[in-house]
């Protein structure tokens, strides 16, 4: 277990009677980049969200780091060190961009100057040093996501949950975006994901969970996934359903 950064033990959601997520466990090791995929309304980003602590789980357990998160509000387990994006990147518009990166880095220091010197570098990490005075809302899409890393980065992590981080771009766009996650995990931090880009999931995720109405239908390398029938049936083959 030494190895584990996050581990899911049987974790289910229910919304009334609707179960989101039913019975969902496995484990992320350190530095590991690690896919979460399944059609809309798999139950990915209520996962997500149980993680994370915007939703308190029904059963089971989520420990992050050794300690169980399981009643951690958002903010507590950030400065634990993990954090995440969201599928709809909505950054502060009328803040500039190097404003937004330094509200992120507010989570580790009270000093303006340490944030914003810190913010400038995750700027640099992601590749936006000639952006940072611009209005963050005027941004395209494919800068928008870039943005949204730097933010999340400026936390100073331990792991990255990324909620469809490549939604929305177009292929450049993508490898930009996944050449920055070799670098992240390069620098020792984990990567957890959300992905519809089978292409990108493949190409560089370690192991890969798949999720299909609430439950893990398959986990393994992209190899195993993209090779295994039920996987194929129920997600490769195009059985989409309701929303996520």
């Amino acid at each position: 277990m030494s190895g584990h950064l996050l581990h899911i033990d049987h974790v289910s959601k229910h919304f009334g009677g609707n179960v989101a997520v039913s019975e969902v466990s496995f484990s992320v090791d350190k530095k590991q980049i690690f896919g979460l995929i399944g059609p809309n309304g798999a139950g990915k980003t209520t996962l997500f969200n149980c993680i994370t602590g915007y939703y308190p789980v029904t059963s089971g357990q989520i420990a992050f780091n050794g300690s169980s998160i399981n009643n951690r509000r958002p903010d507590q387990v950030c400065r634990l060190g993990m954090a995440r994006t969201w599928q709809r990147v909505k950054p502060l518009c009328s803040l500039s961009v190097l404003e937004n990166v330094m509200v992120g880095a507010f989570a580790s220091t009270n000093s303006p100057r340490k944030a914003e010197a810190f913010a400038r570098d995750q700027l640099t990490a992601v590749g936006l040093d000639d952006h940072a005075g611009k209005p963050a809302g005027s941004l395209p899409i494919g800068l928008k996501k870039k943005l949204e890393l730097a933010r999340v980065l400026a936390t100073r992590p331990k792991m990255l949950l990324l909620d469809e981080i490549c939604g929305g771009l177009n292929h450049t766009e993508t490898e930009i975006i996944l050449e920055i996650i070799r670098k992240l995990r390069s620098s020792g931090i984990t990567i957890v994901f959300i992905e519809h880009d089978m292409r990108a999931v493949t190409s560089i995720c370690d192991r890969i969970v798949v999720l299909n109405s609430g439950q893990k239908l398959a986990e393994g390398t992209p190899a195993e996934i993209t090779s295994n029938p039920a996987v194929i049936a129920a997600y490769l083959g195009g059985g989409h359903n309701a929303q996520d």
